[in-house]
């Protein structure tokens, strides 16, 4: 029974062939105060997010926003915002307009103390205020050295925090980060890969050096987080994300399933869409709108195995990311699945074939088209150029195909898919 050969033999092959899509070294810790319902009730969905050096957090927080919506509290560029208003034009060569970063950073080393916590949490109060039904993901601690090194930043912080959460209460605090041992022993590794002796990095510091000050960096962050991370730590709303392993799609996979799992979405309607795809323009056309490439052959150890199995893997490796309104496109190049056996007769499941061919604009929905026009470019206006077949399945799900697949064979793979899905 079920959608793949139920043998010892078939059992090992989709166990080795799950293998790389399962190989997810990020160990996550989730506070004990953090509960499902606890998130679901929140009248404002509010998160706060700090990592240090090399913790992706910046891929983190921009896929967040693609994936889910969010809107992003950045307090870095408040507190630029906020200090350009204050000094005005006050050391602009032009003598109009803000002043320059520079000149913003120059006025914070001569002024200590300029940036306290409790003026950058109202500088946040007011930008959430501003959509209080919004989820928000706070990006609380700056990544200038010259701020993150004032330490009134840090003073007072579990008092502050709890002034501030009487108005914007916080869900959850989620950190990223890199142990000691994992990251100087990725470190020594780049050491080896560095320039040739003699040669000097980008910047005209030598790699030794700039590693150096990539620990150091590193060190200061960890110690300067400290009061914030123990305020969330001590009533168990710390999330810990281990990302030592420096792989941004495992990271993407453990932190998209645990926010998909607390309904932290500004998007209400699911429009899930795996577009299948042969043809490697109309692959480049999709991408270069950032629509998700997933790559069969790279997916799975075996690609010309049993088309089978590799939906199997290509639904797990779906599920695994988690997002409700993404749209993917699928490589078939170089497996079976781009020709699949079409003498097989397609499985019964709930799904129904659209009359036409259509373009994949009118597939998606509001937050997908948003999307689209704002990633496109003179370079990119070709994505909606081609129509695809297409099959509607329950929960939102939509299979398109290129029109290089015969119709029997897109049936085939896209009511086996239906019927693998949970």
């Amino acid at each position: 029974m079920g959608c793949v050969h139920s043998t010892e033999e078939g059992s090992s092959k989709r166990k080795s062939l799950k293998s790389r899509a399962s190989r997810i070294s990020v160990a996550i810790k989730i506070g004990s105060g953090i509960r499902k319902s606890r998130v679901h009730s929140t009248s404002k969905k509010i998160v706060c997010i700090f990592g240090g050096p090399k913790s992706g957090k910046g891929e983190v927080i921009e896929e967040l926003v693609e994936s889910f919506g969010v809107k992003v509290v950045c307090a870095e560029s408040l507190i630029v915002a906020s200090l350009s208003k204050k000094l005005g034009n006050i050391g602009n060569k032009n003598g109009e307009g803000k002043p320059d970063t520079a000149t913003l950073l120059t006025h914070l080393r001569s002024n200590p103390g300029t940036v306290t916590l409790d003026w950058v949490l109202d500088l946040i109060k007011t930008e959430i205020l501003k959509y209080p039904d919004s989820v928000h993901v706070i990006d609380l601690l700056p990544n200038s050295k010259v701020i993150f090194r004032d330490q009134s930043l840090f003073k007072n912080a579990a008092e502050l925090l709890q002034k501030f959460e009487e108005a914007c209460p916080v869900a959850f605090a989620m950190h990223l980060y890199i142990d000691k041992e994992n990251l100087n022993r990725q470190l020594d590794t780049a050491k080896h890969l560095s320039t040739p002796e003699g040669c000097m990095a980008p910047g005209g510091i030598s790699d030794e050096a700039d590693l150096e000050v990539t620990k150091k960096r590193h060190a200061f962050f960890e110690e300067a987080l400290m009061p914030v991370r123990n305020y969330f730590k001590e009533s168990d709303r710390l999330i810990e994300v281990d990302v030592s392993s420096m792989s941004k799609e495992k990271i993407w996979f453990k932190v998209v399933r645990m926010f998909a799992s607390f309904n932290m979405s500004e998007r209400q309607n699911n429009n899930l869409i795996v577009i299948f795809v042969k043809d490697p323009e109309t692959v480049r056309a999709l991408i270069e709108c950032q629509i998700r490439l997933i790559r069969v052959a790279d997916i799975v150890d075996e690609p010309n195995s049993d088309y089978g199995l590799l939906l199997e893997c290509l639904a797990f490796q779906i599920s695994e990311l988690g997002c409700p309104n993404i749209c993917y496109v699928v490589d078939v190049t170089d497996s079976t699945l781009g020709s699949p056996d079409t003498m097989i007769e397609p499985m019964k499941c709930l799904i129904y074939e659209l009359k036409e061919p259509a373009k994949l604009s009118s597939h998606l929905n509001k937050y997908q088209n948003q999307i689209m026009e704002d990633m496109e470019s003179p370079e990119s206006r070709n994505w909606d150029d081609n129509e695809f077949y297409g099959f509607k399945a329950p929960n939102n799900l939509t299979l398109l195909f290129s029109q290089d697949f015969d119709s029997k064979s897109a049936e085939v793979i896209a009511t086996t898919y239906c019927s693998m899905e949970k």
